[in-house]
Order: C-alpha cells, then sequence, then structure tokens
C-alpha cells in the first residue's frame, strides 16, 4: 500500500506551496514538491505525473492549480496506482476547509480502491461477473476499441456490462488484465502525443505556399434559381449568400456545396491540396511521425486455460 499521500499546490507568485500530508509524520519539502510539478511538464500540460526521488516514486494528479500526489511503498504497482488515483480525485474537494481530515479520507479511500479493484473484491462486481462468464462461454469473444472524436477510445461490447464512463471502463478493463483475468493484444494504431500523452487531436489546415494558417474557405455552389455554379466564402454566423448571377439570396442550410477551395489571406494562394497539420489539444505540440505511429491500440480477449 502506499506510504503516503501529498497535497501540494501552485502559486503563480511563490511557486509550489506544501499543504498537508497524511501520515502526518510523512513531510514534504518545498524543494520535493517543485520536482513533483515538473513531472507535469514544463508548462504543467500533463495531467498526471511521475517523480522518483530518494523516498520512493511518487504519482501524481494535477488539477490546476491543486496536485494530490502518492507516494508509493516499494512493492506497488506504479500503474495500478495510477488508475485508481484517477478514480479518487473525483471525490476529492479541493475547496475544503479541513484539510486535515479531507487528505486523510484520500488517503484511507485510495486504500480502499487499491483493494477493491483486484482479486475477489474485482469480481464481486456483478457487470464484471456478467461480462468473464460471457466471455468464458463464448457468448463475448472480443472487447474492441473504437476510436471516436478528440481521440477518445471507448470499449462499446465493455459499455454494456461495465457502464458508460468512458474512463472508468478502460480502467476496469486494465484492472482485470492486471490481475490475469482478461488478455490485451494489439489492435491497431492510436495517434498519441510523445509529449503530454493524450490523444486529443486538433487538425490545422495550412497553406501550401507560405504555411499560414489564415485560411479562407472558397465554396463552388449551385444556385437553384438560375442553375448556375458560383463562388462564395462563408463565415461565421452567416445565414444566407447571393448567387453571384442572379443575385438570389439562398439559405446556407439550403446551399448545395459542389467543391471547396482554401483561400490563403497572407499569401492569396488558392489551392485544392492544402497541408495538413496536426497538434496536440492539450498541449499545443505539432505532432510528428512518432507521434502518429508511435501509439498501440488495445483489444481483449478471454484467458483461456492454456495461456
Amino acid at each position: 500500500m502506499p506510504k503516503a499521500v501529498f497535497s501540494i499546490w501552485w502559486d503563480n507568485i511563490l511557486g509550489p506551496m506544501v499543504g498537508r500530508a497524511y501520515p502526518e509524520d510523512e513531510e514534504l519539502k518545498g524543494e520535493e514538491a517543485l520536482v513533483i510539478f515538473m513531472g507535469h511538464g514544463v508548462n504543467q500540460e500533463a495531467q498526471l505525473g511521475y517523480t522518483k526521488m530518494k523516498r520512493g516514486l511518487v504519482v501524481s494528479y494535477l488539477e490546476t492549480p491543486n496536485c494530490i500526489a502518492v507516494l508509493l511503498d516499494d512493492d506497488d504497482d506504479p500503474l495500478v496506482v495510477e488508475r485508481n488515483l484517477e478514480r479518487l480525485v473525483s471525490e476529492i474537494n479541493f475547496n475544503a476547509e479541513d484539510w486535515d481530515n479531507e487528505i486523510k479520507h484520500a488517503y484511507e479511500r485510495l486504500k480502499e480502491l487499491l483493494q477493491d479493484t483486484r482479486g475477489k473484491e474485482l469480481l464481486s462486481d456483478s457487470g464484471i461477473q456478467r461480462m468473464v462468464k460471457d466471455m468464458v462461454d463464448g457468448r463475448l469473444t472480443e472487447i474492441k476499441p473504437k476510436h471516436v472524436m478528440r481521440g477518445i477510445i471507448k470499449y462499446p461490447e465493455a459499455a454494456d456490462y461495465l457502464g458508460q464512463d468512458v474512463e472508468e471502463v478502460t480502467r476496469k478493463l486494465k484492472d482485470l488484465d492486471n490481475e490475469g483475468i482478461i488478455v490485451p493484444k494489439t489492435f491497431g494504431r492510436r495517434i498519441e502525443c510523445t509529449q503530454c500523452g493524450s490523444s486529443e487531436i486538433n487538425v490545422n489546415l495550412l497553406c501550401p505556399k507560405c504555411d499560414s494558417s489564415d485560411l479562407h474557405k472558397v465554396y463552388s455552389a449551385y444556385c437553384p434559381q438560375c442553375k448556375a455554379q458560383f463562388h462564395t466564402v462563408i463565415a461565421d454566423d452567416l445565414l444566407e449568400v447571393l448567387c453571384q448571377h442572379c443575385k438570389t439570396p439562398i439559405k446556407v442550410d439550403e446551399l448545395a456545396v459542389m467543391d471547396v477551395e482554401p483561400l490563403c489571406n497572407k499569401c492569396g494562394a488558392a489551392s485544392d491540396e492544402p497541408k495538413i497539420s496536426l497538434s496536440c489539444n492539450v498541449c499545443g505540440k505539432r505532432l510528428k511521425g512518432i507521434d502518429l505511429l508511435g501509439g498501440t491500440g488495445l483489444a481483449y480477449y478471454p484467458r483461456h486455460l492454456s495461456d
């Protein structure tokens, strides 16, 4: 079980501030708090952080400006602690007036969560029982990931058993993997930022001539009144456009678009093949090949007796 839990926070003027600790004899120094914050990146862009200190490994969760840090014992599994720390933070009142009790509750609750997500306690969950039974009986042969917008990974088959909380379903599957109940195998690729670990991606269009992102979209549209094609730029909050030939107003939601071509506001170049750039939605890093190819998706399968 973890040795201690600490509360620290970041002051924009004074820097890292040390709050409470439980057990109370496990005090944290200011320089140690600074190192923990550094584990979340230079700009504190990563929500989860790992810090190796002389007294042991620290896993921390940052909800700016607050941070909860867990000092692990030598035999603790960092990934198991990480998953349960994510579960714990939703129960912590970061605005609590009595932090002595709040940090004590956090420590005791983390111990409960670590116990509940292992072995027999894990299998006491009715949803997990049904899912494992269906996998053993062959009614559920595999649990495949489904990649959706903003890099979120869903497991629809598992959600039928474990609930609709996407992150909690993924954590429970990892718990079952950790206990040797199901088997993970690679399944496709996923984009993953190597700087902060996020899979939330922004797609950016750039001018192929000057790399500017200041682009207008020029639409080739069809006029239902005079049957002619015309070009128009559709800005935000626009209700209708005028046909360049017959001057008939056409509602935007009724516009028949035949083609679209980005026009660069910086150099004036028009091209139907703009550069496509991907950036991390969390830390802003412009993604490279390693970010696009380094991630591996996981599907889960029943463990057979021969495994």
